[in-house]
């Protein structure tokens, strides 16, 4: 391909003790649970084990930014092809604390000197084998967005069912068609300028979204950023076809809940991608399970660690 491909990742450290008062500060008891549960900011170094699986099956991304709350990595060594990002230099200016991930990514494509292409992953997400720019990319640039279950037509009570099932609402009334389908969880490619066209056309609904402190069941979902550019800009979208996509694999990506009982089985799954992701069950021995996963797997340490 003719074209840069960079990657941008959202991080926090939920552990730093100045992040955590500002948290306290800003919480009240209106807010869901959902929208401020501690395992949205557990840390456990899987950042620094992402960016190894990266340069272990994707060595042809140009540049890594890591969008963070004023924080780094404590194994972080700055160097080139790396950068950290302050949130609050791409999030409108009279938004003066954000712990709302919908709201960030509203704004990932202001990072300064980001390529026209771009991937976005959490970091609980990893390159899991070798993988080439064509799995996120055509030839001639359109994305490549891989998803996983069915959306039902119910009204979906818990706030990430609700806001994916938003965005879809969005689409379908604004284009007359919508792919019907939840994104899968992993890495994704984005272009610029389909997301600053797509902001456009929703202009009020993501306004209210960059504004939002703690997710909100009124959020704008990024994931209507693939559904637009399916729609409007013929990118392409891989549906799945198999069983294993009802509990969120697919043939090429995997999505394992961090217990001890997923994490066992994780090996059995050689899928280009992979997502680690844990909840309000993750308990200190799954975390010490996963970290001895990542470390065997991706062994060898990066020039971005100390």
């Amino acid at each position: 391909m003719n074209f840069d491909i960079d990657l941008v990742y959202l991080w926090v450290d939920g552990e730093d003790p100045v992040w955590i008062k500002k948290l306290i500060d800003a919480k009240n008891e209106k807010l869901s649970e959902e929208a401020i549960s501690k395992c949205r900011f557990q840390n456990s170094n899987e950042l620094m084990y992402s960016i190894r699986s990266v340069k272990k099956f994707a060595p042809w991304i140009r540049n890594i930014f890591i969008v963070t709350d004023n924080q780094t990595p404590e194994w972080f060594k700055a160097g080139k092809g790396i950068k950290i990002i302050n949130q609050k230099d791409i999030l409108p200016s009279d938004c003066n604390i954000c712990f709302n991930s919908c709201a960030i990514e509203t704004c990932l494509h202001k990072i300064p000197e980001l390529s026209e292409y771009f991937l976005y992953a959490n970091d609980d997400m990893f390159f899991w084998d070798e993988v080439k720019p064509e799995y996120f990319f055509t030839p001639e640039g359109k994305p490549i967005y891989r998803f996983g279950k069915r959306i039902l037509n119910k009204k979906y009570k818990h706030m990430y069912g609700h806001t994916i099932h938003r965005a879809y609402q969005l689409i379908k009334t604004r284009c007359g068609n919508c792919v019907k389908y939840f994104p899968h969880h992993g890495i994704d490619p984005y272009r610029k300028s389909y997301i600053e066209e797509c902001i456009e056309n929703f202009r009020e609904e993501f306004n209210k979204t960059s504004h939002q402190t703690f997710r909100s069941f009124d959020d704008i979902q990024r994931v209507i950023f693939s559904y637009y550019a399916i729609e409007m800009k013929g990118a392409k979208a891989v549906l799945p076809k198999d069983l294993f996509s009802f509990f969120g694999y697919t043939k090429e990506t995997g999505y394992c809940e961090c217990n001890k009982k997923n994490l066992l089985r994780i090996g059995k799954f050689n899928t280009p991608l992979m997502c680690i992701n844990g909840n309000r069950k993750t308990d200190d021995e799954d975390l010490k399970l996963m970290v001895e996963i990542l470390e065997n797997r991706f062994r060898e340490k990066t020039e971005f660690e100390k």
